[in-house]
């Protein structure tokens, strides 16, 4: 399925996302916000789901020389960016980084769960250098994953950050050493993600989301509340009969 400049393929519960506007670098304008959301709706109301993958066409992932996505120039006037759309899907997002990512291109992959890249990857996000703050959660997210001095190092001084020192303060997941295996590392990543229960991967994803807002006894309380409901769905009854049985489970997300 195309819409507009984004291309959305769904195969056995994973559905890929790939920017398809290399010829201006992936630009997160109007339209692409625009069709980024519409993508995301849909994802939303397929329970059959278990994993998305954003990525890219061409070398770059997204690269923008504004400081902010057009909303003008998209089809509606929606206020919601594409990051806080992608975050607040309910499945594992998986951010598969081909390229360079800055400005709104790296507000959009922050918003995932994990963030791969290649090894000539960049990162930064130059907004204030050119008088305005990001408008996609760049001064939420990053601190929430790096820490508030690197955030603050990358957001004051606007400069950019290579794939070795992202891994370093933890900004990607892992850097893949051999470009050429790029997609490998995709697949190895995805076997891996929806070979556990597709119920438990959204409840950690929600106990870590929510938890970075509560107290630490209060995301205990969640922690134990979310397994609680686990315990009694059918996917942790599979989980132990196959591992009795000594064969993989096969969960079905119930």
């Amino acid at each position: 399925m195309i819409i507009g400049p984004v291309i959305l393929q769904v195969a056995s519960s994973v559905a890929t996302i790939t920017l398809n506007r290399p010829d201006n670098d992936n630009k997160i304008d109007g339209e692409m916000t625009y069709a980024l959301g519409e993508v995301c709706r849909i994802l939303a109301d397929d329970d059959e789901l278990r994993l998305l993958v954003i990525t890219a066409s061409g070398s770059v992932f997204s690269a923008n020389t504004q400081t902010t996505y057009d909303r003008d120039e998209g089809k509606d006037d929606t206020s919601i960016g594409p990051g806080a759309a992608v975050a607040a899907l309910k499945i594992p997002v998986l951010v598969a980084l081909n390229g360079d990512a800055t400005g709104p291109g790296l507000e959009l992959a922050l918003a995932g769960d994990l963030r791969i890249c290649t090894p000539s990857t960049r990162f930064g996000l130059d907004g204030l250098v050119k008088g305005v703050l990001p408008t996609d959660g760049g001064t939420q997210r990053l601190p929430r994953l790096v820490g508030p001095a690197w955030a603050r190092d990358m957001l004051l001084t606007g400069r950019v950050v290579d794939a070795n020192e992202a891994l370093a303060i933890g900004l990607v997941n892992r850097v893949v050493p051999d470009s050429g295996s790029f997609d490998e590392a995709i697949s190895e990543l995805t076997a891996q993600i929806i070979g556990g229960s597709p119920i438990g991967a959204r409840y950690a994803k929600e106990a870590v989301r929510q938890g970075m807002d509560l107290t630490l006894e209060q995301g205990l309380r969640l922690e134990t509340d979310l397994n609680v409901i686990l315990q009694s769905t059918f996917d942790r009854a599979e989980g132990l009969k196959s591992f009795l049985e000594k064969r993989g489970p096969k969960f079905t997300g119930s």
